[in-house]
């Protein structure tokens, strides 16, 4: 099948879901939070249009699920006596240590039951509504907590209350065809947790909480420790506020419908996130979307591990051998929060596009960083990735604004092709990626400050580089294997500040089909570590001084005072005055150090040794080329 196809039908799959996803009905008691403007994210292929609501939520919430109030003398009540249940009113009964609720309505539940069960079985028009009002229910052979049938249950944690729900850790069923309930807390149909008082889950036989259409949650302090998963939504997950402490033998929060791409996302709105997860720490099958929300997770072994996790996590599952952080199949979209995110795998990563609207990551992972199979837009946000084996990574990465630093033990930015697919084999640093020969890739950077320090080239492209502003800096690799910068088709600087160090053997440079001038300065020997190199021009005024954070040969600098024709003088060494940042000197003076040579910026792309000998470069990247370095 033909790439523009492929995309074609994905862009219309995408549409489908936001559809359904991206519109929430929000009542006048939601969450204070302020209105964000809609983000329209185009991507090489107009692959999708991301909105939020008119509050800024990606998530469905209707009023009733943000409503907590209830009345002790309005609804029924439910006693728990460790091996006997009392019911008083209507719509419910209990045979034993059994409570079978048949009937729309409050239903307000204490007390202790050490084996036993609260059954829903109503009609599937009617929303049944359960206060937990300070339990501790066990089960020793199936589900504390299990709805059968209604059309949605409304689970209410009762302010100041501590509740706990444990399941067995094996299930007796009636025959060897079913497998439901299969989680501490399961629902056959939409399931609401709201209030805020806590509850605490022991999945010990499979997941912790689930339903098998929507999940919803606006409040609460929500512990689980599950085998398989710990919050799973089949159809979709909505998250508006709470604590959460989530550990999983699977994933942390999973929302797994394949069959209809109208479903199968996650919309996260707020709440704070506590996730140790062995293999995928959030997972969407179709769309992951967060509006905020402060997360840290742990997937698989962390980032310092080299090989996969082996475990058998549940009865009813295979195990995936995924271990990212935050992913989706089709879409991943992140308008503001903070992330703290340490994962064996990719950190970030869709088969779709990535789109960064805002937030703060802090990020180590064993593989990349941030992985998309199509493209990985940044339009804003405060990015660390402070460990990763690639760190953006996509087809066609674009970066418009925001703060990037990336450290990587391979390259830096890498726009290319292929998908990343989770396999039983581990490359170097995590999964290993799985890259196509050729195809139509680009890496476009018009704003932002990108600060690169990689092991394998600093910026690479199998396609095009389109740079037109920004600040970006590039400490690249210390082997004559790799380059600062690397591309196949063109790399066109029109703007911008770029400062690329590294090793000669691989270095290229900006194409001649450039507007902005560049210079390629190559030394005859490798330069240390925090050797300044200062640029002035004619008049001696400052043009840029920078220290590379590693060893280098190379350093190719361009900035928009820089101009074809015009002359400049070289040094190296000395010291200054002014305040760095990331290597860059600003608002200070210069004391010399050696001066190595006068150049005049003959062709828009320029390289000399430093005697000022013009070297000619080899003809690659569009006319960049690779320039003669000594090993």
């Amino acid at each position: 099948m033909k790439k523009k196809t492929i995309k074609l039908m994905l862009a219309l799959s995408l549409l489908v879901t936001l559809a359904s996803c991206g519109t929430a009905t929000n009542s006048s008691t939601s969450t204070s939070k302020s209105s964000s403007s809609t983000e329209t994210t185009t991507t090489s292929t107009n692959i999708a249009t991301t909105t939020t609501d008119d509050n800024g939520l990606f998530g469905t919430y209707t009023a009733e699920d943000q409503d907590s109030n209830w009345d002790e003398t309005s609804g029924t009540t439910i006693q728990l006596n460790k091996t006997s249940i009392k019911v008083d009113g209507s719509g419910a009964s209990a045979t034993d240590s059994i409570v079978t609720i048949t009937a729309a309505g409050t239903y307000i539940v204490s007390g202790t039951l050490t084996d036993g069960q609260i059954k829903v079985n109503a009609s599937k028009e009617d929303t049944v509504r359960i206060i937990l009002n300070g339990v501790d229910i066990t089960s020793s052979t199936t589900s504390p907590i299990y709805v059968q049938q209604a059309d949605k249950m409304i689970l209410t944690l009762a302010d100041k209350t501590e509740n706990k729900v444990s399941d067995a850790t094996e299930y007796s069923y009636p025959d060897a065809t079913t497998d439901e309930p299969d989680a501490a807390i399961f629902s056959k149909d939409d399931l609401t947790i709201n209030g805020s008082g806590a509850l605490n889950i022991s999945g010990n036989y499979n997941n912790g909480i689930a339903s098998k259409d929507d999940l919803v949650i606006t409040d609460g302090t929500i512990t689980v420790d599950a085998k398989n998963h710990a919050l799973r939504g089949k159809d979709s997950v909505s998250i508006l506020a709470g604590t959460f402490v989530l550990k999983a033998g699977n994933d942390g929060i999973q929302a797994n419908n394949s069959e209809d791409t109208t479903k199968g996302w996650i919309g996260i709105d707020g709440g704070t996130y506590t996730i140790t997860a062995t293999h995928d720490g959030i997972q969407a099958e179709s769309s992951l979307l967060i509006s905020n929300g402060n997360f840290t997770i742990k997937t698989g072994a962390g980032s310092d591990s080299q090989t996969s996790v082996t475990t058998t996590t549940s009865t009813t599952e295979e195990n995936s051998n995924s271990y990212k952080a935050l992913k989706a199949t089709e879409q991943l979209t992140i308008q503001d929060g903070l992330f703290t995110l340490n994962a064996e795998d990719d950190a970030l990563h869709t088969n779709g596009i990535i789109t960064i609207n805002g937030g703060e990551f802090s990020i180590s992972t064993g593989d990349d960083g941030m992985h998309a199979d199509d493209t990985l837009t940044i339009n804003a946000g405060t990015i660390d990735i402070k460990k990763s084996y690639e760190g953006l990574e996509a087809a066609f990465i674009v970066i418009k604004d925001g703060t990037i630093h990336v450290t990587s033990s391979d390259d830096g930015i890498n726009a290319a092709g292929g998908s990343d697919g989770t396999t039983d084999e581990i490359g170097p640093g995590g999964q290993k990626d799985n890259f196509s020969s050729g195809g139509d890739y680009g890496l476009t950077v018009t704003g932002g400050r990108i600060v690169v320090d990689a092991g394998g080239d600093g910026l690479d492209s199998n396609g095009d580089i389109d740079m037109s502003g920004g600040v970006v800096l590039v400490n690249g690799p210390t082997d004559n294997g790799n380059g600062a910068i690397d591309f196949d088709g063109t790399f066109n600087l029109n703007g911008g500040t770029l400062v690329a160090s590294g090793s000669s053997g691989m270095a290229e440079t900006p194409s001649t089909s450039s507007t902005q001038a560049s210079l390629n300065l190559i030394f005859s020997n490798t330069q240390q570590a925090g050797t300044l190199v200062h640029i002035e021009d004619e008049n001696g005024d400052e043009v840029l001084t920078f220290a590379p954070t590693k060893n280098f040969q190379s350093i190719v600098i361009s900035t928009t005072d820089m101009l074809q024709g015009s002359k400049y003088t070289l040094y190296s060494g000395g010291s200054h005055s002014g305040t760095t940042t990331d290597g860059l000197y600003q608002n200070g003076s210069y004391t010399i150090g050696t001066q190595l040579t006068t150049a005049t910026l003959t062709d828009i792309s320029t390289s000399i040794s430093e005697t000022g000998a013009s070297i000619t470069t080899g003809g690659m990247g569009g006319g960049g080329g690779r320039p003669p370095g000594n090993n």
